[in-house]
């Protein structure tokens, strides 16, 4: 056949698709119209079923029930959750020559050639329809899946919960789970402590990963306990997330409420609109990302957990990457002006509202090993090399010096895919002469195979000149 389809090589074969993908990332991801335009999603590419063209989605090797497959996850949220697919030779085949160029002819040709066996066009014509049923390409009904998902998002008085859904008894269920896994995150040896040492009053923002629950809640529990029990006692939380996706524009706000499981998060339109007209129009124009990215949805859970009753607000706003300026000399985050101008908007709103608000950045560090596209697994010294790459990071970040920290991934560009660049330094560029700098916890989530790595840190940001109150000491003299 065409392909060994043992587990390494289908990761070099998948790794491969990927670096392969990567450079047209752009020509399969098309930027997402305003909410009064959604016409303009005909702008899209769309490419006939006899030169099909396979979407840019994530996938990867996996072990199901002893058996290799290929996990597919969808960038553009289209659909929902993940997919499974068997890593069969000729579909390897098929996802390698589906450029919108090549037809189904011509794979076969080229599938004959290369297997020594005849290999009927039918063969592919059958796959192209399976996988565009699963949404898979790059079609006409991809784009009319879309569409409808874009529209139910911006018809919807709320941003749904994403991450954990649940119907009718199920939810009670969900809902268990979830206290189960807060409790979890307060009592492991990696939790925060009951006394930290931070200042009552003190925490004016934080760094809080994104990753999920179950591989990082004990450093979420290290920012979100510093913000509730050590924070500045505001109640609107302005929550950068990172933006996942590529779109226009770097910065995308939306008016929508948060649903969570525990309950409506919501959203203080007033400050939203206060950022916008800083901003300018643009910043609500790829409002649709909000509906699939978690990266603010995950604080909004962790807020509404650690305050219950207590009403709280946000003002959710993405950030997208800024690794385009990484190759840029000179200081090219702040000579951009789109940057400039979202930073001016935040840090005026900071100098309006004090301690009425507090900062939230959803991070995460490094993404390691060969789901992420490396050759290399994640083995002892490998993840020993990525962690001292971030401490360096992390010591930028302590620093409280924006450019310093972007300055420590630009030697080598990013080798070691952090995707959170961008909102890290706008928080530590809206702190900057406002805050001290904290790192409370640093982790990674490494897969028991070394495929995936990801790693993750809490920081706390104290108001400078913020002090904690001296304790008081008795002493007892014995005359």
């Amino acid at each position: 056949m065409i392909f060994a389809t043992g587990r390494k090589r289908l990761g070099d074969v998948l790794r491969n698709l990927f670096l392969l993908r990567a450079g047209t990332r752009a020509i399969h991801m098309k930027k997402f119209p305003p909410r009064e335009n959604s016409h303009l999603f005909d702008n899209i590419p769309v490419y006939p079923l006899d030169k099909p063209a396979l979407r840019a989605v994530e996938m990867m090797p996996v072990r199901v029930q002893g058996q290799n497959m290929i996990l597919v996850r969808d960038p553009a949220g289209v659909i929902e959750g993940a997919a499974l697919l068997v890593p069969d030779p000729l579909l390897l085949f098929f996802f390698q020559m589906a450029d919108g160029h090549t037809t189904l002819g011509e794979m076969a040709q080229k599938a004959t050639m290369s297997s020594g066996q005849i290999i009927p066009a039918g063969m592919f014509e059958s796959m192209t329809k399976q996988l565009d049923d699963a949404l898979l390409l790059q079609s006409e009904k991809f784009r009319a899946a879309l569409i409808k998902k874009y529209e139910d998002f911006m018809n919807s008085p709320t941003r749904p919960h994403r991450v954990m859904q649940a119907q009718g008894a199920d939810r009670l269920a969900m809902l268990k789970q979830l206290g189960d896994e807060f409790r979890r995150h307060r009592m492991s040896s990696i939790s925060p402590p009951e006394t930290m040492d931070l200042p009552a009053g003190g925490v004016t923002a934080i760094l809080s990963p994104h990753i999920d629950y179950q591989r990082g809640g004990e450093i979420y529990a290290w920012a979100y306990r510093a913000l509730k029990e050590y924070g500045n006692g505001a109640r609107t939380f302005i929550i950068l997330g990172t933006n996942h996706r590529q779109t226009q524009n770097r910065f995308i706000g939306t008016r929508k409420d948060f649903d969570t499981p525990f309950g409506i998060v919501e959203t203080d339109r007033a400050l939203v609109d206060e950022i916008a007209a800083a901003y300018g129009d643009d910043f609500f124009r790829e409002e649709y990302v909000h509906a699939d990215e978690h990266t603010i949805e995950l604080q909004a859970i962790y807020l509404k957990q650690i305050f219950a009753d207590t009403p709280i607000k946000i003002v959710p706003i993405l950030v997208g990457s800024f690794d385009d300026l990484l190759e840029t000399p000179g200081s090219p985050v702040a000579q951009d002006e789109e940057i400039a101008r979202f930073s001016k908007a935040l840090r005026d709103v900071l100098d309006k509202r004090g301690d009425e608000v507090a900062l939230i950045g959803g991070v995460d560090f490094s993404h390691c090993g060969p789901e992420f596209g490396d050759e290399q697994p994640n083995d002892e010294a490998r993840t020993k090399e990525i962690e001292a790459h971030d401490q360096a990071a992390l010591a930028a970040i302590e620093s409280g010096d924006p450019d310093k920290f972007f300055d420590v991934y630009r030697e080598q560009l990013n080798e070691f895919k952090v995707c959170s660049i961008g909102t890290i330094y706008c928080v530590l560029d809206a702190m900057r002469d406002r805050a001290a700098v904290k790192v409370l916890k640093y982790n990674q989530a490494n897969s028991t195979d070394k495929n995936c790595l990801v790693s993750f840190a809490s920081v706390a940001f104290i108001k400078k000149g913020f002090e904690a109150k001296p304790k008081s000491r008795i002493i007892l003299l014995n005359g």
